[in-house]
């Protein structure tokens, strides 16, 4: 009985390779891609979802593309935007700690042309129908790009979803703005609309991949996790998804101390044009003809620390996202939020003692309190105790608080540190579930059947989501819904299951802070 299954899968991969061979017809282009491998599944790389926003499109919304190529070869991967090396340089030194060598990655090439987007898809023919998954990358929204190690979509489009992965502009180039950017046009968060008009040519186009447009569901994790909670909360994306996850990022905004405001960004792009000597009418016209790696250099420069996140602009944003958290406005569809078991451990110092965790404790927005301090005077592992009150108040805390508010929201822990030496310094570090996520587990990571194990269910939960709207199916432990349960969350460890919500003595400090700020 084997057999016709054989050969069926094979006319299929046969029907998806002369597809993607011949080429499929999108806004007056041919777009010609190839395979992975032999998995049968098609790979689009490097296509334009907009107009390269250089010269005097620098700082404006995304502009329709204007120059077509009759033929296009969308077999590479475009440029990432421009940025810091951050990321490359994080992904360098996870190498190292694992035993490898910093040459396990490229360099990376970047430019301002940057806004392209990439298909993976298990059946190329239009009417197939499949859900669509919609990857939004992180980087503290000033780093990090589309087609990371990490982030390739081939795994999950075998459990029959088409991903697709988006750039978006990034740091000075996608979050600034300037008094003399006027008009109807966006004012700020350049990066976020780049996401809008990636989500609307997924809309338009995705059902020639074998996309179905109406079954779309847009994930991220950290920054970009952040940016799925913002389009989530604005109006300028209804209907362009229909449902979220959200890894490692619900934090952002909370209360009047994370938010950003368009006087806020117009004043640091005043400041911004004056680096460069331009001041008064006109400064923002001599800003865009400088050389946009000149343009990085310098904002880098005076800039460091400065973290990238959307603003209330009155366009895209009109208020902070927390006051629409708060008053249950967000975007009504269903959404996995959650996060990871030692977000922040790889950063506390080595040799962390007690007044480090009290001065962690001290410096916190919600957790400074007594209560907070006893709630980890137990750990004996300084770094543990560092970690347990930042994750709790950046992360984990914000998450349940978030997801208790809304029906349909299913929450995760993720808690699996990997086997030997390099696992046990970071432990379950901020980002360790993205292997999993996606299935892409490196060479140089130990990988056992552990977490081979572990990967299937999580993709079988990301995709079951994708595909239904809730992550259970046969044959997975049942996640039950977070409002619903009483506050359960599925733990992803040595094995998935449902357990009560972690850390309910901070998380209880937290939401009393949170309520009454």
């Amino acid at each position: 009985m084997k057999r016709p299954i054989a050969i069926l899968f094979l006319i299929t991969t046969m029907l998806t390779a002369c597809e993607s061979e011949s080429g499929i017809s999108v806004d007056g282009e041919r777009l010609h891609g190839g395979m992975v491998g032999d998995t049968g599944i098609a790979v689009f790389r490097g296509i334009p979802f907009a107009d390269a926003p250089v010269g005097d499109l620098r700082w404006q919304a995304p502009q329709a593309l204007r120059t077509k190529i009759e033929n296009r070869d969308v077999t590479e991967f475009a440029p990432a935007c421009m940025q810091s090396m951050g990321i490359l340089e994080w992904y360098r030194d996870m190498a190292e700690l694992f035993g490898s060598t910093r040459d396990e990655f490229a360099d990376l090439a970047i430019s301002e042309d940057c806004l392209y987007l990439n298909i993976w898809s298990p059946n190329t023919n239009y009417g197939a129908d499949l859900p669509v998954m919609i990857y939004i990358h992180g980087g503290s929204n000033d780093s990090g790009w589309a087609y990371e190690p990490d982030y390739h979509g081939h795994a999950l489009a075998k459990r029959d979803v088409v991903v697709v992965s988006i750039a978006y502009r990034l740091g000075v180039f996608g979050f600034f703005s300037h008094p003399e950017i006027v008009g109807d046009g966006a004012s700020a968060n350049f990066g976020l609309w780049d996401q809008i008009a990636a989500l609307e040519w997924v809309q338009k186009h995705i059902s020639k991949f074998g996309g179905d447009p109406g079954r779309v569901t847009i994930f991220g994790e950290s920054a970009g996790a952040q940016d799925v909670l913002a389009l989530m909360a604005s109006e300028q994306a209804n209907g362009l998804f229909h449902g979220g996850i959200m890894q490692s990022n619900a934090g952002f905004g909370i209360g009047s101390r994370g938010s950003r405001t368009l006087e806020g960004e117009q004043q640091r792009g005043v400041r911004t044009a004056e680096i460069f000597g331009f001041e008064g009418p006109g400064a923002l016209q001599k800003l865009k003809a400088v050389p946009a790696a000149e343009v990085l250099e310098k904002f880098e420069e005076h800039n460091s620390s400065y973290y990238h996140a959307p603003a209330v602009d009155g366009q895209l944003l009109t208020e902070s996202i927390w006051e629409t958290v708060n008053s249950e406005r967000l975007a009504d569809v269903p959404f996995i939020i959650g996060s990871n078991g030692d977000e922040w451990y790889d950063r506390a110092p080595d040799d962390a003692g007690i007044e480090a965790v009290r001065q962690t404790v001290a410096d916190s927005a919600y957790l400074n309190s007594p209560e907070a301090l006893a709630a980890v005077a137990t750990e004996t592992d300084f770094r543990r105790a560092i970690d347990r009150v930042s994750t709790g108040e950046t992360m984990l805390c914000p998450s349940q608080f978030m997801a208790a508010l809304y029906d349909n929201a299913w929450v995760y822990h993720f808690t699996r540190i990997r086997a030997g030496a390099g696992g046990a310094k970071v432990r379950a570090y901020h980002g360790a579930e993205l292997p999993y996520v996606f299935g892409t587990h490196g060479s140089w990571m130990s990988t056992n059947e552990i977490d081979h194990r572990l990967t299937k269910q999580t993709v079988s939960y990301w995709t079951q989501f994708a595909k239904s709207g809730n992550p259970n199916g046969d044959g997975l432990p049942t996640w039950p819904a977070f409002k619903e349960s009483g506050n359960q969350v599925m733990t992803f460890g040595d094995v998935a299951e449902a357990t009560d919500a972690p850390e309910p003595e901070l998380c209880r400090l937290f939401s009393t802070a949170v309520s009454t700020n």
